[in-house]
């Protein structure tokens, strides 16, 4: 059982059905651990490889990329339910 934001604020009780941590990929959740981590405050965060992030592997970058579009959309979509 888990809870997410309904109408109005209200939180409901969710029941999940597979656990999501164990339906993802396998090593998806490094990725996402290692996008948090290159995420960080106001300025470049952690990045798995030396150097800047044109020496990222490509696929991390997308990886990344796709993260941060989804991140962003849930923001927005977060910000309009409160009416911010």
């Amino acid at each position: 059982m888990g809870e997410m934001p309904g109408p109005g604020g209200a939180v409901v009780p969710v029941r999940w059905w597979r656990n999501p941590a164990l339906v993802q990929p396998p090593g998806w959740a490094r990725v996402e651990r290692l996008w948090r981590l290159s995420t960080g405050g106001m300025g470049r965060g952690w990045l798995p490889e030396a150097g800047g992030a044109n020496d990222q592997p490509a696929w991390l970058i997308t990886a990344f990329g796709i993260l941060s579009a989804e991140g962003a959309r849930l923001d927005e979509a977060e910000r309009a339910r409160r009416g911010v």
